[in-house]
């Protein structure tokens, strides 16, 4: 409940400071008087665009501050707890105490306040909303609008069906995602392909090979021995031809002795050359024996197989990496990209078939929901008539009609909620209303059947179009629904009819101080609260005849239980 309320420099508003209690509370006065501007602060509470054209002029900064007291169990409490970042203390009974503030300054900064600590503007929208509404000028906006409907009719219909349309919701929310993703698999299907060819080649061409780690090292060095043993081969050879065989060392060393010693017999000092040559043919027999031996070590055939493997590993890491530790790297890589196209094609299978489970389950779901809407939509019915009765339109008849639709996240169907305010009509959509008066009367129709919220409301010329009788009626319904649901309710009305009914009465007027307008605000009493009926039932004021009108009004409002029903 709100209790107090302070505004200063807003519009023409010098500074008001107003206290409340429960029940029904009347806001009147001229237009133009600021009516408008008592509304207006606390839409800066629910979070409104801070407007620094709303600043008074000749001031620096617009300030709009709420306290309000509501029980332990209220919503709003929780909100409170999570905009502060705290654990709200239990509590079994007594009242708790919120302060809200907003200020505006000059150059369009606004500021916000929540028990006296700077939040967000977002979280005073939270807490703002959790514990005001403001059924204004765009109320019928709101009550045309289908979305708005079925949310109605779902939170009448209960808290299962609330709950099955949050399931609903989410199945249908998680069905976009699973079929978004099973559209991407069927778009890069193509290609999946022709990269799957792409990996089953190069594998084969990998594992064909055989590759072990390390072996083009080994190659390497083997081929180098052996190509150095081919080389040794052919120069042993050469040696062993140019040692022994016709003509060679070992033949010439024996022929130089032989000469030696047939000339030693003349000349004995040759003898010694003989004999040195001797041992030179002998040494140059023993190498050339050696040599004829190791002419057998070389294989130049074992060469060509080595520098064949080595060639064909060569070949496999100009395309896979540098050496044959790399292919076989890119080897498990490309066998890993390949286990996951084939995944993928098992998860897109998989993904089928829990999108197929998951929209079976959806519109069982769903029909669950349509089930409770159906009843739902027959007991609203009744009970929204049953108040249009009390409203003087004994003879409208509303209806709310289920629209087949294919499944969504509201469920199979939409809401449409439908109203024939006179005998002989067909029952059309609200938005399609022409009368005003009546489209007023169905919205506070409705806050009375489906409202059990304990909000502040503010009914801002709910009583748009009506009067007369009608005009009773409304006002009654108002005390009805802040009394019965012990609910705090005001409204703004330019209708005595209206305000008579109201258990406190507000006055808004424009005056004039020192060459300015300024608006004043006043909780009138008894008296007061006469004059004000008598000048809005005449415009006139003083008048005897409006005065007696104003109390026979009043005295009609202390029958509002009976008037209501």
């Amino acid at each position: 409940m709100l209790t107090h309320l302070i505004i200063e420099n807003l519009g023409i508003i010098d500074r008001v400071e107003l206290e409340f209690g429960p029940g029904c509370s009347a806001l009147t006065g001229e237009t133009g008087a600021g009516k408008t501007m008592l509304v207006a602060s606390l839409g800066q509470l629910l979070g409104d665009r801070a407007d620094k054209t709303l600043i008074r002029y000749g001031e620096t900064k617009a300030h709009v501050e709420a306290r309000f007291e509501v029980p332990s169990a209220h919503g709003a409490i929780d909100v409170v707890s999570v905009a502060l970042g705290q654990q709200q203390p239990a509590i079994e009974t007594g009242e708790v105490e919120i302060i809200l503030s907003r200020s505006i300054a000059a150059d369009g900064k606004a500021t916000a306040r929540l028990n006296g600590r700077m939040i967000p503007v977002a979280t005073l929208k939270d807490v703002g909303r959790a514990l005001i509404e403001i059924a204004g000028q765009h109320e019928h906006q709101r009550l045309s609008s289908r979305p708005w409907q079925r949310d109605a009719l779902d939170a009448f219909a209960g808290e299962k069906a609330v709950s099955l349309r949050a399931q609903v919701a989410d199945k249908v929310r998680a069905l976009g995602t699973m079929r978004k993703r099973l559209a991407g698999f069927a778009d890069d299907e193509k290609a999946r392909a022709r990269r799957e060819d792409v990996l089953r080649f190069e594998i084969a061409e990998i594992e064909e090979a055989a590759l072990r780690p390390g072996e083009l090292d080994g190659l390497r060095a083997e081929a180098a021995r052996l190509d150095g043993l081919v080389a040794m081969a052919a120069a042993v050879a050469r040696v062993g031809d140019r040692l022994s065989g016709e003509g060679a060392a070992v033949e010439l060393l024996g022929s130089s002795v032989s000469d030696l010693r047939k000339a030693a017999a003349s000349v004995p000092e040759l003898e010694a050359l003989a004999r040195r040559i001797e041992a030179l043919a002998v040494e140059a027999s023993d190498i050339a024996g050696e040599v004829a031996t190791m002419d057998a070590a070389a294989d130049p055939g074992t060469l060509d197989a080595i520098q064949s493997r080595i060639a064909k590993i060569a070949a496999l890491t100009r395309k896979y990496g540098d050496d044959d530790d790399a292919v076989l790297d890119y080897l498990d890589r490309a066998s890993a990209e390949l286990e996951d196209i084939r995944s993928a094609t098992d998860d897109a299978a998989a993904l089928q078939g829990a999108i197929d489970e998951t929209l079976q389950d959806a519109v069982a779901t769903a029909r669950s929901l349509s089930a409770l809407r159906d009843d739902a939509a027959a007991r609203l019915k009744e009970e929204v008539e049953g108040v249009l009765g009390t409203l003087a339109m004994a003879d409208a008849r509303f209806e709310v009609a289920l629209i087949a639709s294919e499944l969504g996240e509201g469920g199979l169907e939409g809401v449409e909620m439908r109203i024939a305010a006179n005998p002989g009509e067909e029952p059309r959509p609200l938005h399609k209303v022409a009368s005003g008066g009546e489209l007023s009367r169905v919205s506070l129709a409705l806050h009375l059947v489906l409202s059990d919220d304990p909000r502040t409301t503010i009914f801002d010329e709910v009583d748009a179009g009506v009067g007369g009788r009608a005009a009773q009626s409304v006002g009654a319904a108002l005390a009805r629904l802040a009394r019965s649901e012990g609910r705090q309710v005001m409204v703004v009305t330019h209708l005595p009819q209206v305000a008579a009914f109201a258990d406190a009465h507000v006055k808004v007027e424009k005056l004039e101080a020192q060459g300015r307008a300024v608006a004043s605000v006043t909780v009138l009493d008894r008296d007061q609260r006469l004059e004000e009926l008598s000048r809005m039932l005449s415009g006139l004021e003083g008048s005897a005849t409006a005065k007696e009108h104003a109390q026979e009004l009043l005295e009609l409002a202390a029958g509002a239980p009976t008037l209501a029903g």
